[in-house]
C-alpha cells in the first residue's frame, strides 16, 4: 500500500533553488512543491496540506508603507506580493505554517506588523550580538553563531518543541521586527531584544515564525532544527 506524504508548499525567489529547505521538508516526511513569483501558489494551497515561507532578500518596505531605503537593495515586491497572499491563504484554510529569516518578516507584515530596514543603522553601537557574520573567505556563515542565544517564552510552543529555554542558533539577516503584528506573538528574542520567534494569536494547527535558519543547522544544534521541522510535518501529515 503506497502512503501519501503531506505536500508542503515551499515559497522561493524567482530561480532560486531552495534545496536546504526542500531537503529538510523531505527529511521530515513530507512532499515539498516549490513555488516561485507567476506561480499560482493560493491555487496550489488547495491541494496542499502546510506552508512553508523561506529566507532570501530583503522585504520591500513598500509592502509596509515605509519609505525607501539605501540599506535594502535586494527586494523582490513580486515575491512579496504572492508570499502575503499565501500567508493569508493558509490562515482562511487552516494549514499549518512555518516561516524562517525572511519569512518571519513577510509573515509580520503580511498580519500588519512593520520592520526595521537595517539593525546595525538602528541601534548603532548598541548592538551587541551579531546577526550577519562573514567567514574570512567572504561567505556567510551558515552554521551557529555561539553568542546567537535564543531565549524563548515558557509558554511558547516552541520551547515544547525544542525543549530548552535557550538555544544557539545561526542567523543571515540585516533586517528585523519593528512593530508586531496584532495578531502575532513575540515568543523568542536575543538578548539585544531582537525578535527571533513569532506564533499565532489567532487559531491555527501550527503556525510559527523563526528568525534564525533550522534548515541549514540540522546536524549542529543536538536535534533543535530537526524538531522545528519534524513538529511542521507531523502537523501537516494530521490533515489529511
Amino acid at each position: 500500500m503506497s502512503i501519501t506524504l503531506p505536500r508542503i508548499v515551499v515559497t522561493a525567489s524567482r530561480g532560486e533553488a531552495v534545496a536546504e529547505y526542500l531537503d529538510a521538508i523531505r527529511e521530515a516526511g513530507g512532499e515539498p512543491v516549490r513555488v516561485e513569483p507567476g506561480d499560482p501558489a493560493r491555487a496550489l494551497l488547495d491541494d496542499a496540506a502546510g506552508l512553508l515561507v523561506t529566507g532570501g532578500v530583503d522585504v520591500d518596505p513598500a509592502s509596509y508603507h515605509a519609505s525607501s531605503s539605501t540599506f535594502v537593495t535586494s527586494a523582490e515586491p513580486e515575491r512579496d506580493v504572492i508570499e502575503i497572499d499565501a500567508l493569508h491563504a493558509a490562515r482562511e484554510r487552516g494549514l499549518p505554517t512555518l516561516c524562517i529569516c525572511r519569512g518571519l518578516q513577510i509573515a509580520n507584515v503580511a498580519f500588519g506588523g512593520t520592520l526595521l530596514a537595517d539593525i546595525p543603522d538602528h541601534f548603532g553601537e548598541e548592538t551587541t550580538i551579531r546577526h550577519n557574520v562573514r567567514n574570512p573567505d567572504g561567505r556567510t556563515e551558515r552554521g551557529l553563531i555561539p553568542e546567537h542565544i535564543v531565549a524563548i517564552d515558557e509558554a511558547a510552543m516552541l520551547r515544547r518543541i525544542v525543549g530548552v529555554e535557550q538555544l544557539a542558533t545561526g542567523a543571515r539577516h540585516h533586517q528585523a521586527v519593528d512593530r508586531c503584528a496584532g495578531e502575532l506573538r513575540v515568543v523568542a528574542r536575543t538578548a539585544d531584544g531582537i525578535v527571533e520567534a513569532l506564533e499565532a494569536e489567532f487559531n491555527s494547527p501550527f503556525w510559527l515564525a523563526v528568525q534564525w535558519h533550522p534548515e541549514s543547522t540540522r546536524d549542529l544544534d543536538a536535534g533543535a532544527s530537526r524538531a522545528i521541522f519534524g513538529a511542521f510535518v507531523r502537523a501537516a501529515a494530521s490533515l489529511r
